[in-house]
């Protein structure tokens, strides 16, 4: 193993053991992942102990017409055609899958491969089912690659095997209440750029960026068949909802009192609205804020008015973003750092205030090596106090919100 892979090895299993909730923890491991299994998007699916899909997560958009075909066709069915059905997880033993056992003959002639993985620019796979303590399944780590992209090696599987331990703790930590609650932590926009939907006034989806309907089934907890099954209202829970109820009050509020419509449904008066809307100046935006397992999603809403004369619907515009917690953006400003795996041991340290002599107790190290280490770490970064260091951090965690 090189050093630049122990070193970020040893990355990767500290962010595991942030503490943080299973989902947070996992969008950042996925994205984090890369740097030590360069891949083209990857995946987590959490399963019960029985190997059945509970929901999952991955990088990039997600078709949610793709996603809902995988469940209707080939989900413990049809993909038997191409490979060992999914519930087929609950018979295999932790660890990294082989790699001849992922793409057996005929795989690229299948309709699961032209069908369900073309579409989405994904060509090989490494898998890892990971299991806790007893031998309880948790779920499978899913790195793909794309078309022209080389093969997974075995060189790959190693690495990848030396993080499921760490993987395995921080799951379990997460899922099981022991992380520490993240709701009153600072939150800081996640790298990933906004994503927008436009809704008509009665909630019905008719545009959205590529992104939009990853966010919002994160924000309802991860994907699956029945959440990919909601209207785009229901997606991401009450999010949505709320942004366009405020959006509705605050028209009403800028509209002469009309006489009582007989209800209509959850929008009744939604279409005498859209007909006065462009009597007035649209609204101010609305903000909707929602704190979830997966992080914090913030919502913004406008209302689009229609120019002009003709009977075209104002449209409301949303954006959404996902912030996480400061803990995830410190790991990752950390992760950049020019150091040891010893050296960002005692940077992460001396960030949060912690004294090193209590810092040698916790890494069962002596007081001469945490010294040693400060003073290298230091060195290596031109900087001569923690009050620098916690400087130099905050500048790069701020930079990377600021650029999000």
């Amino acid at each position: 193993m090189t050093t630049t892979t122990a070193a970020t090895l040893s990355a990767l299993r500290a962010l595991c053991q942030q503490g943080l909730g299973d989902g947070v923890l996992v969008p950042a491991l996925l994205e984090a992942l890369h740097a030590l299994v360069p891949s083209h998007r990857n995946l987590f699916d959490w399963t019960d102990p029985q190997g059945q899909l509970l929901r999952y997560v991955i990088e990039g958009p997600i078709d949610t017409r793709v996603a809902q075909l995988y469940f209707d066709e080939f989900h413990n069915r049809r993909e038997t055609e191409a490979m060992l059905p999914f519930q087929a997880l609950r018979h295999q033993p932790a660890g990294v899958r082989g790699l001849d056992d992922l793409h057996p003959v005929g795989f690229y002639r299948s309709a699961l491969y032209h069908e369900i993985w073309r579409p989405q620019g994904l060509h090989t796979r490494l898998e890892a089912v990971v299991r806790g303590r007893n031998g309880v399944l948790l779920g499978s780590l899913v790195l793909y690659r794309g078309p022209g992209d080389p093969r997974f090696t075995a060189a790959d599987a190693q690495r990848l095997q030396a993080l499921l331990p760490a993987l395995a703790q921080g799951l379990e930590a997460g899922a099981s209440g022991v992380s520490r609650a993240a709701a009153d932590e600072p939150h800081l926009p996640s790298p990933e750029p906004a994503e927008t939907l436009l809704l008509t006034l009665d909630g019905v989806a008719c545009h959205a960026s590529a992104g939009a309907w990853r966010w919002l089934l994160m924000a309802s907890g991860g994907a699956s068949r029945e959440a990919l099954s909601q209207p785009a209202l229901a997606m991401g829970g009450p999010l949505l909802a709320q942004v366009l109820a405020q959006v509705l009050a605050r028209l009403r509020a800028q509209q002469p009192q009309q006489p009582q419509q007989p209800q209509r449904g959850q929008w009744a008066d939604a279409e005498g609205q859209a007909d006065r809307a462009d009597a007035a100046p649209a609204p101010p935006p609305v903000q909707v804020a929602q704190t979830t397992t997966a992080g914090r999603f913030i919502a913004t809403g406008q209302l689009l008015l229609p120019t002009g004369s003709g009977s075209a619907m104002p449209l409301v515009q949303i954006s959404l973003r996902r912030h996480e917690p400061h803990r995830v953006a410190l790991e990752r400003a950390l992760r950049g750092l020019p150091v040891t795996p010893g050296q960002m041991a005692v940077c992460r340290a001396l960030y949060r205030g912690e004294p090193q002599t209590s810092l040698a107790q916790r890494l069962g190290v002596s007081a001469s090596t945490v010294i040693d280490h400060v003073r290298k770490a230091y060195r290596s970064l031109d900087l001569h106090s923690a009050q620098e260091l916690r400087a130099l951090l905050d500048t790069r965690i701020a930079r990377a919100a600021a650029t999000a």
